[in-house]
Order: structure tokens, then C-alpha cells, then sequence
């Protein structure tokens, strides 16, 4: 690090503007906010520990409204497409990365031995880890048809999602459907689905936690209960973000993005890539901090409270069935937790949990 100031020294600065009685920021914590902007944002660019800091203090800033904290820092400095960070996140960061082949691996174990197989996946996207799912299984004779339902709340998404899978249509040796539901999961009653033919398999990667209440979750969990799903494979970021305490909800977020911001100085990118990756996450982070309890989106919860749910459900956890895969690389660790989750540790935070359930 670049920083003259060691991590939980930066740490103690930022929590300390948080009023925990308040579950604010301090009334008079203005000046301290606007110095500490002003010491980050010198040498941010090849910081990690101030870029975090920069953003963090944004997003407190929502409560005091300092007009020298600018909001539009990054504007123009770190412009990098959308979709080539989509690619990064895919291909190259650890995270996202493994997670995806560990599940895909696991999807594909099961679509190799039945003849028909419907996928709903909850939070479809742009469609890209449905894409390398049907690469995997274009190989396997025994299968005769393939539906995919996507859901996803977001038009365009759904509509670039829909036309990368139908793109396989005829290049498969089996029937590919793609079914498109634009909905928020907690609204979709899966049972009313036409289409659930053949061995059923539920896919959330980092979806779940924007269902806003601990009910409405329940509810969702209940509901793919409800189908029988031969596998129902969660990702999840592992952190507790549903936290109403600002000062606690503040502390989640600085370790677990510290975290993640470190294994994105290790990608073999350049530094302006890195930068604008870090940017696309600070949207999470003045989501969890700069908005009031009933406008939060990004409310993410640690892995044991899934597996709780899923529990209460009458869902069994086989995380046995995700296979580790070797040579990982940037010194993330992936291991089993005697919890029921495949975990995804840098340093000494688990960020990411991947949970299989049937």
C-alpha cells in the first residue's frame, strides 16, 4: 500500500464520524469528512485503501450534503465500458470466475443424466452463465430438450439474455427453449409455470438479497420449496449488509470490499480497469451506506442465514456435490464450511458463499 496511514487507522477515522446512538452520521463530523476527502483523494489512483475511502465517504456524505465532497470524482476519469467490465468480472476475477464454473460444473453433472431439463434462473442478466451452461452440454447425447426461464426485473438485460440463448437454436443436438419472465422473483409464483417438465434445477447467483424483507424471502424460498427442484444453488455475497445499525452495517462494508478491492489490485489488468472495477462496486457501497432503510437494494446476508431458510424449508444441504477446482490463483481460498457453504476467502474475509440445496 501507498497510504502513510495503516488500515484500521483509516478505519477508526471513518468509523468514528458514526454516531452510534444517532445510527447517523455526527452532526458535526462535516469538517473531519471533508479533510479526510481531501487526504484520500491524493494518490487514490494507485491506492486501494483510499479509493474505498473516497467512496465511503460519498456515500456518508448523503447525510450531510458537503459540497466539497464532489459527487462526480470518477465521472470522466474512469471510463470503461460496461460490458468489458461484465467480461473482467466473468473471466478474471476469482470470484466470480470460480463460483460460476464450480455451479456450472454442478448444473452440467446433473443435465447429462436426463433427457429433459428446465433451468429457472433468478437474476438471468445478460444471460451469460446460461451461454456457458448450454457449451457445456452441447456434447451430452442423452439429452433430448433444454428449457431455460430467466428472470430478471430489467427489460434490456432480459432482452440481450434472450437473444444470446435463442442464438443456440439449431446449434445444439437438442431442443433449446428460453422463456422470459420480467419480474422480481419474490412476485413470480413459480407453481404457475406451464413449462416444468423434466428434472427441475433452480439457479440465484447474487440475486436473492434484493428481496428487501426477511418475509418476503421466506416466502421466495418457500415458493421454490414448492417445486421440488432437483438442485437449488444459491450465491450469495457473505456479509451482513440487512444490518439496520449504521455503525455495524459500516464495518461489514469497509472489511468486505477492503477485501475485494485487494484481490482486484492482483488481476492482471491495467490500472484504470482496476480503478473503474472498483467504481462498479462502489455503487453496492452508497447503496448500503448513502440511502435511508426503506430505498436500500443491496441488503446482503451472511451464508448461515440462507441456510437457515433454506432449512426451515425442508431443503436438505449437499454442498458435497460442488467440486473445488484446482490451481486457483490469486490467493483466494475455496473450502467447505461445516456450516453448509462453499466459502471464498482473500486475507481473513469470506466474501462469497455458494450453497447447493435439494
Amino acid at each position: 500500500m501507498n497510504s502513510t496511514i495503516a488500515k484500521p487507522d483509516l478505519f477508526l477515522s471513518l468509523s468514528g464520524l458514526i454516531d452510534k446512538n444517532l445510527n447517523s452520521i455526527r452532526p458535526d463530523a462535516k469538517n473531519e469528512l471533508e479533510s479526510l476527502f481531501a487526504y484520500c483523494r491524493e494518490g487514490m489512483e494507485t491506492d486501494s485503501q483510499k479509493f474505498l475511502a473516497t467512496i465511503l465517504i460519498k456515500a456518508l456524505n448523503k447525510t450531510i450534503q458537503s459540497e466539497s465532497i464532489n459527487e462526480n470524482i470518477y465521472q470522466k476519469q474512469y471510463e470503461v465500458p460496461q460490458i468489458h467490465l461484465f467480461n473482467i468480472l466473468i473471466e478474471k476475477f476469482p470470484y466470480v470466475k470460480y463460483s460460476q464454473q464450480i455451479i456450472n460444473t454442478a448444473i452440467a453433472d446433473i443435465i447429462k443424466k436426463n433427457e429433459e431439463v428446465t433451468i429457472i434462473d433468478i437474476g438471468v442478466g445478460l444471460g451469460t452463465q446460461m451461454v456457458n451452461i448450454i457449451e457445456l452440454s452441447k456434447e451430452f447425447s442423452h439429452l433430448k430438450k433444454l428449457r431455460i426461464i430467466g428472470i430478471e426485473p430489467f427489460e434490456e438485460a432480459l432482452n440481450i439474455a434472450e437473444a444470446k440463448i435463442n442464438s443456440w437454436q439449431g446449434k445444439v443436438p437438442f431442443t433449446l427453449d428460453f422463456v422470459a419472465v420480467k419480474e422480481y422473483a419474490e412476485k413470480v409464483d413459480f407453481t404457475s409455470f406451464k413449462t416444468l417438465e423434466g428434472t427441475v434445477i433452480v439457479n440465484a447467483s447474487l440475486a436473492l438479497h434484493h428481496i428487501q424483507s426477511d418475509a418476503q424471502r421466506n416466502a421466495t424460498i418457500a415458493n421454490i420449496k414448492s417445486i421440488k427442484p432437483a438442485a437449488f444453488i444459491l450465491t450469495e455475497p457473505n456479509v451482513n449488509h440487512f444490518e439496520p445499525s449504521l455503525y455495524r452495517r459500516f464495518t461489514n462494508c469497509y472489511h468486505h470490499f477492503y477485501s475485494l478491492f485487494q484481490v482486484i489490485d492482483q488481476l492482471e489488468i491495467d490500472n484504470n480497469e482496476k480503478n473503474a472495477l472498483k467504481l462498479f462496486f462502489g455503487r453496492e457501497i452508497e447503496d448500503i451506506l448513502g440511502k435511508p432503510e426503506k430505498d436500500r437494494f443491496e441488503k446482503h446476508e451472511p451464508a448461515t442465514h440462507w441456510i437457515k431458510r433454506l432449512q426451515e424449508n425442508q431443503f436438505t444441504i449437499q454442498n458435497e456435490l460442488l467440486v473445488i477446482p484446482a490451481n486457483l490463483k490469486l490467493g483466494v481460498e475455496i473450502k467447505y464450511h461445516n456450516e453448509g457453504f462453499l466459502g471464498f476467502t482473500f486475507d481473513q474475509e469470506t466474501a462469497l458463499a455458494v450453497i447447493y440445496a435439494n
